[in-house]
């Protein structure tokens, strides 16, 4: 089949069917991963990636090469996950600029254009570049473009090249990289690049997906060997948002050489409004700070590498051996309270120093309190007692207390993240105070639980057992059904300004059942990004953080 040149639906087409094929096959890449680590999720990180910038695609008006290509770059950055995600946002990034602005339709020239664009973008933005990896597979699929485009200016033909080179290339990597010839198998990454491209020509020939899976080599060992130490333990992403949208290239430049010192695997990419960030540290509290020097954080996901990777204790990191090591004094600390193992993890990867248990059912005493001002090392404190029914506890244990404590009045476990984010150990006691107050200002939050008993509030009734949800600590609604129960929920709460939906779910509730809401969730608010995590709090089946 010829195809000569393609349009913004052909495109549109093309993204899709390829997101299809590579959510088909991410097991089989995942498969190849030789790290058991987060970032080793390679085929599920460069799907969700994928099916974000479909669906950014779609929801595009115009019809021109150029503004379809944009969509799929801005959608890609949005929903990257992971190194590979990353690079694979920018591998589309530098493909839009391939092709330029005002242009209507590609053929195989400016394919080949495209193409280099995402190679130089992807390599500019990997700090050390190692061949062997997606890098080297789309190098030789452009170069790949450039001759075939040479010779024959049809879009099929360049991608016929593309993926005769890519395969080929993609088969040499564990001659390039040891680690793959140790482990007897091929980039993971480069092997998901292979997909999407054939997932291009799949949607030119009007193929459907193939219900079976690809096979590819070695995609079932095990290689224990590689379960050494890892130096950087905390995968932190986060997006960087500038309202002004003057994010340069001095600004990445910046923040990733501040990301350097911290760690490894450092990745900043976007411009404008939006940065995408991805960095592997022993410190994801500072790599945030450093972020929030140049605009808001948001869509947060810190992963603890050496925990996964090891799979062998339950408890806390917070409650291990080191956390009772000595410890210098400080000049600031924070002390949350959290309910749920989930969030209380998060909150130790945010460094907050010391974690209360308790909430909603459970309030910790003000003892619980002091005891833990007293505890943590600094004499200037900050508290977040993430409940409007410990606020006043918090309190008169500060009051208490002989140190400098501010508490900050915040009613919901996302109001504390939000604030513990805030946080500047280069700024003074009250700009901290300052910029933790206005921060959780810009957070609501949606909970969804069970009436414990029939009850009028708010002009409605209920009868025990209903689903009920409470926006900000209000009840505003019930229901019966789950799914529709929560979208009704978000229904009102969720604005134009809002971007990020952070679904946390509790202790009786499946990772199916979370993931199968989420999903719902994404199709009733598709301007906005859904994360989910496992909040492991009791009392709430659901909380939701909107921002």
């Amino acid at each position: 089949m010829s195809i000569n040149i393609i349009g913004g639906r052909q495109l549109k087409d093309m993204i899709s069917v390829a997101s299809a094929y590579l959510e088909k096959n991410k097991k089989a890449i995942d498969a190849l991963n030789v790290f058991p680590v987060p970032d080793g999720d390679t085929g599920v990180n460069m799907s969700l990636t994928m099916q974000t910038a479909a669906r950014e695609a779609r929801t595009c008006t115009e019809e021109s090469i150029s503004a379809v290509a944009n969509a799929i770059s801005m959608g890609s950055l949005k929903g990257a996950r992971g190194n590979s995600g990353v690079i694979l946002s920018q591998i589309f990034r530098g493909f839009a600029r391939g092709i330029g602005s005002g242009v209507n339709e590609m053929d195989g020239v400016t394919l080949a254009k495209a193409m280099r664009g995402g190679v130089e973008a992807a390599y500019k933005a990997v700090m050390k570049p190692k061949e062997g990896t997606v890098l080297t597979v789309v190098r030789s699929m452009a170069e790949a473009a450039e001759a075939v485009s040479s010779k024959n200016n049809s879009v099929m033909a360049v991608i016929d090249g593309m993926i005769r080179e890519g395969e080929a290339t993609l088969a040499k990597t564990p001659d390039m990289l040891p680690v793959l010839k140790e482990a007897g198998v091929v980039d993971a990454g480069g092997m998901g690049l292979v997909v999407i491209i054939k997932g291009f020509k799949m949607a030119l020939e009007g193929v459907e997906v193939p219900e079976e899976e690809i096979e590819v080599v070695g995609a079932n060992l095990v290689v224990e060997e590689l379960n050494e130490d890892i130096e950087f333990g905390y995968c932190t992403e986060f997006f960087v948002k500038q309202p002004k949208g003057d994010l340069d290239d001095d600004d990445i430049d910046t923040l990733r050489g501040q990301l350097e010192k911290l760690g490894d695997c450092v990745l900043v990419v976007g411009g404008g409004d939006l940065l995408k960030v991805h960095v592997h540290t022993n410190d994801p509290g500072l790599a945030l700070q450093n972020g929030l020097k140049m605009g808001y954080l948001s869509a947060i996901k810190i992963e603890n590498m050496r925990e996964q990777n090891a799979n062998l204790s339950e408890r806390p990191s917070w409650e291990g051996e080191e956390a009772k090591a000595p410890v210098e004094k400080k000049p600031f600390a924070m002390i949350s309270v959290s309910a749920g193992e989930g969030f209380s993890a998060v909150f130790a990867d945010l460094g907050v120093d010391h974690v209360v248990s308790g909430g909603q059912s459970m309030n910790p005493s003000i003892e619980d309190i002091l005891t833990a001002i007293e505890e943590v090392p600094s004499d200037n404190v900050f508290v977040f007692p993430n409940n409007k029914n410990i606020i006043m506890a918090a309190q008169q244990a500060a009051d208490a207390s002989s140190k400098n404590v501010a508490v900050i009045a915040t009613r919901s476990l996302p109001q504390g993240i939000s604030g513990a984010l805030a946080f500047n150990p280069e700024a003074s006691f009250e700009e901290n105070l300052e910029a933790m107050n206005t921060a959780i200002g810009e957070v609501d939050c949606g909970q969804i639980t069970h009436a414990v008993r029939s009850s009028n509030m708010n002009g409605l009734h209920v009868e025990e057992g209903d689903l009920i949800g409470l926006f900000n600590g209000d009840m505003i609604i019930k229901g019966t059904e789950m799914v529709d129960t929560c979208i009704d929920l978000l229904s009102k709460i969720v604005s134009e300004d809002r971007e990020v939906i952070s679904v946390f779910y509790g202790e009786g509730v499946e990772e199916a059942e979370a993931n199968a809401l989420s999903e719902a969730l994404e199709e009733a608010f598709e301007e906005c990004e859904v994360l989910t995590y496992n909040g492991g709090q009791p009392v709430y089946d659901y909380i939701f953080s909107v921002e």
